[in-house]
């Protein structure tokens, strides 16, 4: 469990920070920076961290932590009023190690302000309760506005530290009310879910997945090729697509609707149509629209299929399926195949049959000489007798199992192509047919 808390700094900021950043409260006895950094999560913030101490910077660095912010107030001429935001956030005595402590104060400051903001974040270890500091620039780096320290905000704040105590197996507080006040800050996060856009999104975007998915794998995959990277920690989901740095744990945002279990009752109740080229929903694909894919010139193999799933409903107000022949009413239940198909042709600039064989020969052999390297470890793992070495060796395994994977599904995705094309072909063809009978009847 971690309670929370912040304040306005009016007066010396450079006082608050020197405070936080104190190596009497910050250091631990014979801690090396190596050894601060053995979590793996560390790899994907980004920040800057005073050696040796539990000190880190987000968007800054720890020591320059005052003049960069100073120099922010600078730049877009705000230096008076608010000059930042002290926040803390403490955890239960025992609960939590230093280690894990800045790591999870690191989380929570990356996904809270980082997008925005300078921020200091240190772990005091004085004390028999472990806590964190965090030191906020009042001023945005990216567009000059100030932080607006309001309920909902507070209520994010909350939020977002009962959220990583979860992740991580620690408690969390189940009393969202201040005596005192009688505030219920989720009715105030609840508020700011509604209003914000990327909130918004990721949940019609969820509502899509779970319609179109026939698993919850499948469910999993729709959303990433949407863009988005899902976490499940002891149950509970999160999700994050950029350029966003927050996570959104879906359940608590959105409500039971979201957890796994109904999630996955959901994908066998509920019912959408499948669209071809679920990726387009991801924003960093969002280059061209449809109409300038339709108007781009293609080639070959992939100028037949990109035309074949074209009039197969991609562009259903051109092409209403009322007009396919029987043979291609078939075909759009398999438009997940055929887009996987023509994805793999547009990645690899397929364009002949010629190219399609060399592509899936080339594919063989990488698998042939995977697999070699594979059965050869299993080998050596039987003939071993040291219980680490076999640890390091299955994890090699492992590596190459992982690497097989993609590419046998690009086989079957060849293997398919080659079967489908004659169908394609025939089916084209049977279409402009029926078309030109109709127009001629017109």
């Amino acid at each position: 469990m971690a309670t929370t808390g912040i304040w306005k700094i009016e007066k010396r900021l450079d006082h608050v920070i020197d405070y936080v950043s104190n190596p009497e409260k910050t250091t631990k006895a014979n801690e090396s920076y190596q050894e601060l950094h053995q979590f793996s999560e560390y790899d994907n913030l980004n920040f800057n961290t005073e050696e040796g101490c539990y000190v880190s910077g987000i968007n800054c660095l720890p020591d320059d932590a005052y003049q960069d912010m100073m120099d922010t107030k600078a730049i877009w001429k705000k230096k008076d009023g608010v000059l930042g935001y002290h926040a803390f956030q403490s955890f239960v005595e025992g609960e939590v190690t230093a280690d894990k402590a800045h790591l999870i104060g690191m989380k929570l400051a990356e996904e809270m302000w980082g997008d925005r903001f300078e921020v200091i974040v240190t772990t005091h270890i004085n004390t028999n309760h472990i806590h964190n500091h965090f030191v906020i620039n009042s001023v945005s780096f990216k567009d000059g506005k100030k932080f607006n320290n309001c309920n909902e905000n507070y209520a994010l704040l909350r939020h977002l530290s009962d959220s990583l105590c979860q992740e991580y197996g620690l408690s969390v507080l189940d009393n969202k009310k201040i005596k005192v006040n009688k505030v219920n800050y989720e009715n105030f996060y609840q508020r700011y879910v509604k209003k914000n856009t990327y909130h918004s999104i990721a949940k019609q975007d969820l509502d899509r997945a779970i319609g179109m998915a026939y698993s919850y794998k499948d469910f999993e995959n729709i959303m990433i090729k949407m863009g988005y990277e899902i976490k499940n920690r002891y149950g509970k989901l999160s999700i994050n697509r950029q350029p966003y740095k927050k996570n959104i744990r879906i359940e608590r945002a959105f409500g039971s609707d979201y957890s796994i279990e109904s999630i996955e009752k959901r994908i066998e109740l509920e019912t959408a149509t499948r669209v071809p080229f679920i990726e387009a929903y991801n924003p960093a694909n969002q280059k061209k629209t449809f109409e300038e894919h339709k108007k781009e010139k293609a080639h070959g193999i992939y100028g037949l299929y990109k035309y074949y799933c074209y009039i197969l409903g991609v562009y259903t107000k051109d092409y209403p399926n009322k007009i396919l022949t029987p043979a291609m009413r078939v075909e759009v239940k398999k438009l997940d195949q055929i887009s996987k198909q023509t994805q793999l042709l547009v990645n690899h600039k397929i364009e002949t049959y010629q190219q399609l064989l060399f592509y899936k020969d080339t594919i063989n052999q990488d698998i042939k000489e995977l697999s070699s390297k594979r059965e050869n470890l299993w080998r050596k793992i039987k003939r071993t007798k040291d219980d680490n070495e076999k640890i390091l060796i299955r994890q090699e395994i492992d590596t190459l199992t992982r690497l097989l994977e993609p590419k046998r599904k690009e086989v079957v995705l060849c293997e398919g192509i080659e079967k489908r094309l004659g169908v394609v072909k025939e089916n084209i063809k049977e279409f402009e047919e029926e078309k030109e009978k109709g127009e001629m009847k017109r």
